[in-house]
């Protein structure tokens, strides 16, 4: 059955590529259009569907493309589109996709701070590396050392239980259990900006495994706010305005802002600077002037900020948003 909406037009490639083949036999062309329909949030139901089963993977192969190996090519297509049909799908535009930041609270024994450090490093070092995870970044609050946020960004509502899986956290958490001042404590938030998770995502190398060189001082900002009831969708608008042009800023490397997944009412702004001038320069912009007088009537209680240094990733350019 013709998939309907924005996925269409996978559909029509694929029957026409199919067309094509049928009365030129180019092979080359069905297995471009059943690559474009692997990438399609569709493709599972496009490459399972009745047609593809009977004329490209069944026994009605055209033209005798078993021979050159595209019927088998076409079922890998189909059992890739399947495997990855439980996850969150990228539009090729880029498109939105809500992801789940996951701020993870720890309070070190004095005297662990850079056991605990390096332990986390290497955790996040392999984190980013899951499918299912965006960013896993770690800071260490500049006013106690002994206290760090693990902001762990996943795509997938079952990501969080993959990650916990791995051999890496497994690691992580048996080094770090006799470390801990108090237990840990996780607060969940849902993405607000950036809206896409290729402008979550942390740099392709970093992702597949590759080394940072060097350190850049960066200093992470959490801004925490909760708005009047009632108030929360006009605060976001104004926020995510204030949030787009803040990331134009030379001194800011990214922006983002989230909101409570249990309180609605509650907005995290994380606010990453190059360097100590970047904040007070920020706070002279047009933009951000404009956002403090919309949201001051909005406010329930007066905002709270921590600062935090970074610690992983280690480099402005694992920071920035692309």
């Amino acid at each position: 059955q013709k998939p309907r909406g924005p996925s269409s037009w996978t559909y029509n490639l694929v029957m026409f590529s199919s067309g094509a083949l049928k009365a030129s036999g180019v092979v080359l062309l069905l297995a471009q259009a059943s690559a474009f329909a692997a990438l399609s949030p569709s493709a599972p139901q496009l490459l399972n569907s009745p047609y593809c089963q009977s004329n490209c993977l069944g026994g009605r192969v055209p033209l005798g493309l078993s021979q050159h190996g595209s019927a088998a090519r076409m079922l890998g297509l189909r059992d890739a589109a399947n495997r990855k049909a439980s996850f969150p799908t990228l539009r090729m535009s880029g498109g939105e996709g809500s992801a789940t930041a996951v701020f993870v609270y720890v309070s070190c024994k004095s005297g662990t701070e850079d056991a605990f450090k390096a332990a986390s490093l290497d955790n996040a070092k392999n984190s980013v590396q899951e499918e299912g995870i965006a960013r896993f970044d770690c800071v260490q609050q500049q006013d106690d050392p002994t206290k760090f946020v693990l902001v762990e960004v996943y795509k997938n509502g079952d990501a969080p239980a993959a990650h916990k899986e791995t051999a890496h956290y497994k690691t992580w958490r048996e080094t770090v259990a006799d470390m801990m001042a108090v237990d840990r404590k996780a607060v969940k938030y849902t993405n607000c900006f950036p809206a896409s998770f290729e402008e979550w995502d942390v740099p392709a190398a970093l992702a597949g495994g590759a080394a940072e060189s060097g350190k850049d001082d960066l200093l992470a900002v959490h801004v925490f706010v909760t708005c009047k009831e009632g108030t929360a969708d006009s605060f976001k608008a104004a926020s995510l305005e204030n949030a787009k042009n803040s990331v134009k800023e030379p001194g800011i490397a990214r922006f983002d802002v989230v909101q409570n997944t249990e309180d609605k009412n509650k907005f995290c702004l994380i606010e990453v600077y190059r360097n100590g001038d970047a904040p007070a320069a920020h706070k002279e912009t047009a933009h951000y002037k404009t956002w403090r007088e919309t949201v001051e009537d909005m406010m329930a209680e007066p905002r709270s900020a921590l600062k935090y240094s970074n610690c992983f990733p280690a480099t402005d350019a694992n920071w920035k948003m692309p």
